[in-house]
């Protein structure tokens, strides 16, 4: 019957929503097969019932009539018609026996069991009699309330036919007969209804239990417990599923290490990295009392690092940069805690004035020739300074490379919390700034932020923040476009859009000369803003000219949790009329992951909207997985550090790897940044990463080069398009 297959799936649907539980939908399926295999027993056992007492009543008729044969014998042939009748009447008396009769054809008398009659009434023949005379045989007549014979009398010695005996035998009710044969099965079904069920709950337990003990196991494992122990030694399914789960759980194990490893450690020197230097300050600034720990922070810079790696390479540079931080992380196990309370290796340490306890001091490698360390300190500071002098003489002495002799020297800020700033931001930026003061006065020594006179930094910050505000109401901030390239096909899906201040004095300048300004300034929304509004009204354009392209925005935290951000971003796209699909939204990695929860919240109603949004500078921060899994992003753009080590970074290679396979199982898009030569560009197609930007195609470029350039790309004249790193790019693609 048509659509009958739909109906029943969807009646399966719906019992499945009801009855979410495997034990009940067993339990409820076995007892269905139950009943409908007994329904069909009952009615067999009643048919077969049904044809056995209507056998029975047919061969009690054949009795019943062969006895009135044989009694009729000898008084047919002496016509001893008195004695027949009074004994046919004690037949009919049993109450099986409806009607008995004999005829005398010779006489032309029918003799019956009926008192109300007598043998000389004259009645006509029946016409089952007539005919078993007429033939000599046995005949049968059945209804549905008797069953009637009529068999020849026989005098055998003669083998002469005397007469014809008749019986009609009163058959049961059906309706009776089905009903107690009915109620007998029934009853026999539901006391084998009884028995089974509680057998079927204790099986549908023992069945089911396993399940939920691997369920459990599982949720276990999500929570984090990866030593959760799983039944392998059971020898069915569930133990082929545990064994399997072991394993799955196994590989996310040593994955989850080697991702924690690549996030979390400095690969070259083997030292925490920046985001693991972040997370431990934050850790140290409170004491379980509530109160701030007082913590410094030394901002180590190497002086003449960049002439030994130009002069050398980079396997010396690496080797150099292996050697100091094993100096710094033996000088600070050697001295221990400024404060003199316990050894740098030790878990935790006493800060002085306060009775509580706070982590271990800690060397980290930020980045390049930079390392930052952390640690208690005392009101004084006096073991702080020692401890830089004692830094700077243990990296200035020479340092045997590869059996080249080498000197460095290092340029050392220091700044203390809470003295120089409330959070990491503040402290590690003013931490730079000593740095940087400390090589401004010829390097190889310490200098702290309290003791900097005159921050020129700050003066030129001020000046800056103000020079943004006329920026924005003169509208000189533009925007540019960095076009996103398909690996695959190398068509055009794309363009990042990037923020240019065009200055009246200092010229074009890019987003990191002001973007940390704006930041602090709370000026980033209204930069924001328009920077949204141009990248909309520019994107409504093409879409006039018959070319979607979608395009990328950078956003801030900031920008997310002001309040009416949604409001303003939906009321752009309504302005200028750009559909909010071809819409996305780029957040760092770090902020993303600094407060997911918060970073959802934000971004809920935006990807309602239809905005997209993408994970960028992914790689340099540190990414739960369940964090990942809830915050709602589609993309990872690989960042460009990344990218640019793939030719001789064995780590790079691994990292990109990672997150583009971390990609697939999430099912994310990967757009790798910075791309620039062709060799990087065949790794990433090779890894099954499915876009990618940078100076390989082209540098970022106002709206109306960027028409130009993507009309001209992979046509045999873009090689054109555009010179140095600019446009020389284009034509690596040409023909």
């Amino acid at each position: 019957m048509p659509g009958t297959p739909k109906t029943v799936t969807k009646l399966l649907e719906v019992l499945s929503s009801w009855l979410p539980s495997l034990r009940t939908r067993f339990v409820l399926l076995v007892a269905g097969l139950f009943v409908v295999l007994s329904v069909v027993m009952i009615m067999v056992a009643s048919y077969l019932d049904l044809k056995d007492e209507e056998q029975r009543v047919v061969s009690d008729a054949r009795a019943i009539g062969a006895t009135v044969s044989r009694l009729a014998v000898p008084h047919l042939t002496n016509h001893h018609y008195l004695i027949l009748e009074q004994e046919l009447e004690s037949i009919a008396a049993s109450g099986v026996v409806e009607l008995a009769q004999v005829l005398d054809p010779s006489r032309a008398v029918t003799i019956d069991s009926d008192p109300q009659t007598s043998y000389f009434d004259d009645r006509e023949t029946l016409p089952l009699v007539r005919k078993a005379f007429e033939t000599g045989a046995e005949q049968m007549h059945r209804s549905g309330k008797s069953v009637e014979i009529a068999l020849p009398v026989r005098d055998m010695k003669a083998d002469q036919v005397l007469g014809v005996a008749y019986v009609s035998v009163t058959r049961a009710s059906m309706d009776g007969m089905l009903f107690a044969i009915w109620g007998r099965n029934m009853i026999i079904t539901l006391v084998l209804l009884m028995v089974s069920v509680p057998v079927t709950f204790h099986f549908a337990e023992s069945f089911v239990r396993p399940i939920k003990e691997l369920t459990q196991t599982a949720h276990t494992v999500s929570a984090g417990n990866f030593d959760a122990p799983f039944p392998v030694e059971r020898t069915d399914e569930i133990g082929v599923l545990a064994r399997a789960y072991r394993d799955m759980v196994a590989t996310i194990r040593n994955n989850m290490a080697r991702i924690h490893e690549l996030a979390y450690v400095d690969s070259v020197t083997c030292l925490p990295n920046r985001e693991s230097f972040r997370q431990h300050f934050n850790g140290c600034m409170f004491a379980p009392d509530g109160r701030a720990n007082r913590l410094s922070v030394l901002f180590v810079d190497l002086d003449r690092f960049k002439r030994v790696n130009d002069s050398y390479g980079h396997d010396h540079g690496d080797a150099l940069l292996q050697e100091v931080a094993a100096r710094l992380r033996d000088l600070l196990n050697t001295v221990g805690s400024p404060t003199g309370s316990a050894p740098a290796s030790a878990q935790t340490v006493q800060v002085a004035g306060q009775g509580t306890s706070a982590p271990a001091p800690l060397v980290a490698r930020l980045g390049g020739d930079e390392f930052a360390i952390v640690l208690p300190t005392g009101k004084s500071g006096a073991a702080i300074r020692t401890l830089a002098e004692d830094l700077v003489q243990c990296v200035e002495q020479p340092l045997e490379i590869n059996g080249l002799t080498m000197t460095v020297g290092a340029s050392i800020g220091v700044s203390t919390y809470p003295d120089d700033g409330d959070d990491y931001t503040a402290i590690l930026k003013n931490a730079d700034i000593a740095m940087y003061a400390a090589k401004r006065t010829g390097g190889n020594r310490a200098c702290f932020y309290n003791e900097i006179e005159g921050d020129t930094r700050a003066g030129e910050r001020i000046r800056l923040e103000a020079e943004l505000k006329v920026a924005l109401l003169r509208d000189e901030i533009t925007i540019v476009f960095q076009p996103k390239i398909d690996c695959a096909s190398l068509k055009v899906v794309g363009a990042e859009v990037l923020a240019r201040w065009n200055h009246p004095e200092r010229g074009m300048l890019l987003p990191g000369s002001f973007i940390d300004v704006a930041e602090e300034s709370d000026l980033i929304t209204r930069l924001g803003d328009r920077v949204m509004d141009l990248a909309c009204r520019q994107g409504r354009v093409w879409l006039d000219q018959g070319r979607s392209v979608p395009i990328a925005v950078n956003v801030s935290i900031r920008q997310l949790e002001k309040p009416g951000f949604t409001a303003r971003v939906l009321e752009i796209l309504d302005l200028t009329g750009f559909p909010a699909e071809l819409l996305q939204f780029e957040v760092t990695e770090t902020v993303a992951m600094a407060d997911p929860e918060r970073v959802t919240a934000a971004t809920r109603p935006l990807l309602d909207a239809g905005i997209t949004f993408a994970i960028d500078d992914f790689g340099t921060g540190y990414s739960s997985l369940a964090h990942l899994q809830r915050l709602p992003f589609n993309t990872f753009k690989i960042d460009r550090s990344f990218i640019s080590g793939l030719a001789e970074d064995h780590h790079s290679r691994s990292i990109v790897q990672t997150i583009i396979a971390m990609a697939k199982s999430l099912s994310y898009e990967v757009v790798a940044e910075g791309v620039e030569t062709e060799d990087q560009l065949v790794f990433l197609k090779e890894n099954g990463c499915t876009t990618a930007q940078g100076f390989l195609f082209a540098s970022p470029m106002p709206a109306d080069r960027f028409e130009s350039w993507s009309g001209a790309f992979l046509q045999p004249s873009s090689s054109a398009a555009g010179n140095g790193k600019d446009g020389e790019t284009g034509a690596h693609f040409a023909a």
